[in-house]
């Protein structure tokens, strides 16, 4: 059915390249290529297709040995992971303050035992902000693949009893794939986070490759083999181009570079110069290793405040290229005769983590309110995460809309003014406090947030969960328009590369011109600044150094959008971005902000007094004295 000698394909370790290079430089921020995630798709294919390839030919030969096979894909995949998660445990070892330590040496367990998918499912979605700083967030599609590797030789021996004919394998593959793949995008629908970290979700991409195999041979026309394979590049390369995080992912637009990539393998063209250039193919050769170690190297500069510059990325880039040929060359490339000695290091490495995990962990390397500032979000769950959803009025990523209490978040009162704040978690995060101020003012303050989609009438949504938004506008609005005395708005408004701030601010108009025509005034809450690690990790550090951080670890997309926006909505746009100065930790060494870029309750009571002292904000309010809010 297929020649069993594995000849070496210098198109598959082009697409390793391209696929890496895709994968490196989304990382790295290069805005040009906005789909470069997609790069790990191609990886999938790949591997579905080697798989099928190695497995079929030697159950064909009757050679299939289940030790044999599991021992080979440990060897090829273990060594490498193994020493970079060791090198990180060392070194971060040094810098990480207790619990960022602890929580990188569970992700490092769940790694080695090829469970982080399932781990990250649980804590965070991959395109968040907080994902930017888990140095080993890239290790999910090792999981995957290893999961892939467990049950896929079953599959094919219990398929290999049933079919004798590689045409019954092709109609059996590519049926499975679809349904997988509708089931997929059904799931990313409604469980993105799950669709996208977990095996069953991501299964038909790797089981494409098992089609690419089926269908090999296929083609036969020279010529038509070499415009396939040109096809297929191109499509990659423009889904590295045209594709965006806002997008489902595992969704409709995954198939493309799936696609793409079976069309390369099943063409088979081997002819291209380029494809066969030196440097695209000691790329491919270092493809697994350059995966590893390009991350790790990033988030420890994001950590330290670097810069993304063309500077800094020219050198991440030369730094990941250098210790990945270091990993290939003395790790990869290593003969290791048996398991037993993988099993050997990783039991010395379970030793020597352990000894570090108690030490680091155990306080004796930062001052107590070093750590007593860092663990703020972990000591006081209230002011983190619970407090944005008293009274269900916020319904947050991967909630139902069904747990919004319409009556008590919507209950308008008589004889007093009653104003509606719609967004997201950034309105969410200012509900209390902003409650408390207007209730002093006899002002009732109406409430509805919902994670994920920007609060406006209409917008480029792609997908995403609006049912509150969409019902306050047309239902709730339209109903109550005499009972409403104004309308805010408060969102990330950067949140995503699919929406322009032309777009954004197009949105919002329309909002406003919507609730104009049903007699409500407006008032637009702008952009808080991001930070690209939790600021709690930021104040602990400049208390125990002795430094001012804040400013380097700053996400500069937050001013330019905010800056937009506050000079094309003048009458509207309330700024509360922070540009002068710092607000300080309380007297309780409570940070301002218990993550990336949402507010404790210390944080939002300075934010609510900022927006109230706003000439804009007293107008629409109708206060004398905007400061209401005692802080400490």
């Amino acid at each position: 059915m297929n020649n069993s000698k594995l000849s070496f394909r210098y198109d598959i370790n082009a697409l390793r390249a391209i696929a890496i290079l895709g994968v490196l430089f989304f990382h790295y921020k290069v805005e040009l290529l906005t789909g470069g995630f997609a790069g790990v798709d191609v990886f999938f294919v790949i591997s579905g297709y080697l798989m099928s390839r190695i497995i079929f030919n030697s159950i064909n030969k009757n050679e299939f040995s289940f030790l044999d096979y599991y021992g080979k894909r440990l060897k090829r995949i273990a060594p490498a992971l193994l020493f970079l998660v060791l090198i990180l445990s060392i070194v971060c070892f040094f810098f990480y303050l207790p619990e960022e330590y602890k929580r990188n040496q569970k992700n490092a367990a769940a790694s080695l035992l090829f469970l982080s998918n399932f781990l990250y499912w649980k804590s965070s979605n991959y395109f968040d902000a907080a994902s930017d700083t888990n140095i080993l967030l890239h290790t999910w599609s090792l999981s995957v693949e290893w999961q892939f590797y467990l049950i896929y030789p079953v599959i094919l021996l219990i398929l290999n009893k049933i079919f004798k004919n590689k045409s019954v394998y092709f109609i059996f593959f590519t049926g499975t794939t679809i349904a997988l793949f509708v089931v997929s995008v059904i799931a990313s629908i409604k469980e993105p986070t799950a669709s996208f970290y977990l095996f069953p979700t991501r299964s038909w991409e790797m089981l494409f490759g098992g089609v690419a195999f089926f269908s090999e041979g296929f083609i036969k026309d020279y010529k038509w083999r070499k415009a396939i394979a040109i096809a297929g590049y191109a499509a990659i390369f423009a889904c590295f181009l045209l594709l965006n995080t806002s997008m489902l992912w595992p969704g409709m637009y995954t198939m493309i570079p799936v696609l793409a990539t079976y069309l390369v393998i099943v063409a088979n063209y081997n002819d291209f110069g380029i494809i066969r250039h030196t440097v695209i193919q000691f790329i491919g050769k270092i493809s697994y290793s350059l995966y590893l170690w390009h991350w790790p190297i990033f988030v420890i500069a994001m950590y330290f405040g670097v810069s993304v510059n063309v500077q800094s990325i020219l050198v991440f880039t030369a730094l990941a290229t250098t210790l990945a040929y270091l990993s290939f060359k003395y790790v990869e490339s290593v003969e290791i005769r048996n398991s037993q000695t993988i099993l050997a290091v990783a039991t010395v490495f379970v030793i020597a983590t352990s000894a570090l995990s108690y030490f680091n962990t155990n306080h004796t390397l930062f001052k107590d309110k070093t750590l007593e500032i860092a663990d703020y979000s972990k000591n006081h769950p209230y002011d983190t995460k619970n407090r944005l959803s008293v009274g269900n009025c916020f319904v947050s990523s991967g909630k139902s809309s069904k747990e919004y209490n319409k009556e008590e978040c919507l209950c308008i009162e008589k004889n007093k003014k009653n104003v509606l704040l719609i967004g997201d978690s950034h309105a969410a995060h200012l509900f209390g406090s902003l409650e408390e101020s207007l209730s002093k003012n006899g002002i009732n303050l109406l409430k509805a947030a919902e994670s994920g989609d920007l609060p406006t009438v209409e917008n480029n949504h792609n997908g995403r969960n609006r049912d509150i938004i969409n019902f306050i506008y047309h239902d709730f609005i339209k109903n109550n328009a005499d009972k409403i005395d104004g309308v805010i708005i408060s969102a990330v408004w950067s949140k995503d590369d699919s929406n322009t701030p032309e777009q954004v601010l197009g949105y919002i108009k329309n909002t406003i011109d919507y609730c104009n025509k049903y007699n409500i005034k407006v008032m637009v809450i702008g952009e808080s600044e991001t930070y690209n690690i939790p600021y709690p990790s930021i104040a602990a550090k400049e208390y125990e150094y002795e430094s001012e951080e804040s400013e380097k670890y700053l996400i500069s997309s937050s001013y330019t959008f905010d800056n937009y926006l506050s000079e094309n909505l003048k009458p509207y746009y309330v700024r509360i971005i922070n540009m002068d100065s710092f607000p300080p930790l309380s007297k309780e060494n409570t940070p301002y902000m218990f993550d990336e870029n949402h507010f404790t309750k210390y944080g939002a009571d300075l934010t609510i007094n900022k927006i109230l002292s706003d000439p804009i904000s007293k107008s629409f309010f109708g206060l004398g004295n905007g400061n209401v809010l005692a802080t400490n």
